[in-house]
């Protein structure tokens, strides 16, 4: 039986070489032996558990040849270190045999998942209600990332972020101001109305409702998933001060881009779409389909960091011992107080057409599989704008374009024939915050010949100008001259006439 005899195996680094030899050549393996130079390089990588001070032994025999065949299929040293730890003895060795035996050996290894002085005047009082938000957003930032890790609550004292006191302080004068009792003196009433539009009745603020004012529309939390918008993450940005590295959907990104390059040129942009994809079609997975994802898309040395994305379901959003999947988007509806309107759950996705609605919901018994869910702020920052950007694509496929989703690692959200035409789906509540956004940078589409932004006809539905109010706020000089600004709806009829 193979590996039989070796293993109570031990020895030097020379030892392993020779022994590495012998196997490779026994078992029928493909690849070449590795020098002792090859071995000391691998573990100096850490490919190679060797506990310091110690001989190599059976396990490094496994690592060691693990590590020839995975280079062999294209693997970097980075992308083996990654995974090479997720696997047991016997998964190692079994994976082996399969190489030995000719079959296809998948190389996807058992994933663990863990069960997370007063202005005076109207402008002056509108500049300080713009300087107030700015702050609040900046603050509400700071304050997630202090209670994401969940070892710290929201405390009204010394340790609160001093852009968070300074938003409670000019929003407590803007009340005064209008002859109103201070309604931002509380720390956790301020950051329960952020759920709601600023120029709603929760805020009951007049200067938010001015025609001057920019924020009217922007919600600084999202009011179902707890976590800061993109419009609180535009403002907090925009004047520089607050540095990008700090707001969770940059952290998030950039999580996904140092994973997606540790596999080397060839693979990574592939890999950056294919987990894109992952999160914006599949928020709420088991885990043997997570599994299969994983392999079908040459994903493990990935899976470490993929499963960092997603939480188990809990009991708690469960609904009559079921789980109940989004029929539109396809994440997992939350339970509802009114369970007269929402009998099935609510979907927490904004952007999700049925988001208000009672729409109808697959059920799935968690019994058969254990499910897992993307976390909120994946939700948030992917899934739902995802909803566009995937009805974008499909619409292209359909019509047999030359079609790309997350070109190069998300130079843009749809290309269509190379770079002849970029498209980036939007979905901020307020316009003025994308106008902004554009404003500093269109990114990755100033690579493209056609450049459209593709506004969610959601959001449009509720605001009537909120076109208008984009396109009038966009600078029209440099690279955003050629800015095409449609709806959704309106791109996808565009495409099917193509």
């Amino acid at each position: 039986m193979y590996l039989e005899d070796i293993r109570q195996w031990q020895g030097t680094a020379d030892d392993l070489t020779k022994e590495l030899k012998r196997q490779i050549e026994q078992l029928g393996l493909s690849v070449e032996p590795p020098a002792v130079r090859t071995v000391r390089l691998w573990r100096s990588k850490q490919l190679l558990s060797q506990p310091k001070g110690q001989e190599f032994r059976f396990r490094q025999i496994l690592e060691a040849l693990a590590t020839a065949l995975l280079l062999k299929r294209g693997w970097t040293l980075a992308a083996i270190g990654e995974v090479l730890p997720s696997f047991s003895d016997t998964d190692l060795e079994r994976q082996i045999i399969a190489e030995t035996d000719g079959q296809n050996s998948t190389w996807a290894a058992v994933m663990q998942t863990t069960s997370l002085v007063l202005p005076v005047g109207h402008r002056q009082a509108i500049d300080l209600a713009e300087i107030a938000v700015e702050l609040l957003a900046q603050g509400i930032i700071r304050q997630y990332e202090r209670v994401l890790p969940g070892q710290e609550i929201v405390r009204q004292d010394d340790t609160m972020p001093p852009e968070l006191y300074r938003a409670m302080c000019k929003l407590g004068r803007l009340y005064i101001e209008e002859g109103l009792t201070d309604a931002a003196a509380c720390i956790h009433n301020v950051l329960d109305r952020a759920r709601y539009p600023l120029n709603s009745d929760k805020w009951n603020l007049k200067i938010f409702r001015q025609k001057e004012f920019s924020f009217s529309e922007v919600i600084l939390i999202d009011p179902d998933l707890r976590v800061p918008t993109s419009d609180c993450s535009v403002i907090a940005n925009q004047n520089g001060a607050f540095g990008e590295d700090n707001v969770i959907e940059h952290r998030y990104h950039n999580q996904l881009r140092e994973a997606t390059e540790r596999l080397g040129d060839r693979r990574k942009h592939k890999a950056y779409t294919a987990l894109r994809k992952l999160l914006g079609k599949h928020s709420l997975i088991g885990e043997r389909q997570l599994f299969d994802y994983i392999d079908e898309n040459d994903l493990t040395p990935l899976q470490r960091t993929i499963v960092d994305f997603f939480d188990r379901v809990p009991d708690i959003w469960l609904i009559e011992g079921f789980a109940d999947r989004c029929m539109h988007c396809g994440t997992l509806m939350r339970p509802h107080p009114d369970k007269k309107r929402f009998p099935e759950g609510r979907c927490p996705i904004r952007l999700c057409y049925s988001h208000n609605l009672g729409q109808k919901s697959e059920k799935i018994d968690p019994a058969k599989d254990s499910l897992l869910i993307a976390k909120p702020q994946i939700l948030t920052y992917w899934t739902g704008p995802a909803i566009d950007e995937l009805a974008i694509f499909d619409a292209a496929q359909q019509r047999g374009l030359n079609a790309e989703l997350y070109p190069e690692s998300d130079l843009c959200d749809i290309s269509i024939n190379d770079r002849t035409i970029g498209i980036d789906a939007k979905s901020y509540s307020s316009p003025v915050s994308l106008a902004l956004k554009l404003n500093r940078s269109i990114g990755g589409l100033a690579s493209y010949r056609r450049r459209i932004i593709a506004v969610s006809d959601q959001l449009i539905e509720e605001n009537r100008d909120y076109l208008s109010t984009l396109k009038s706020t966009l600078d029209k000089k440099g690279e955003r001259a050629k800015l095409e600004v449609l709806s959704v709806s309106s791109v996808i009829e565009s495409i099917k006439g193509m």
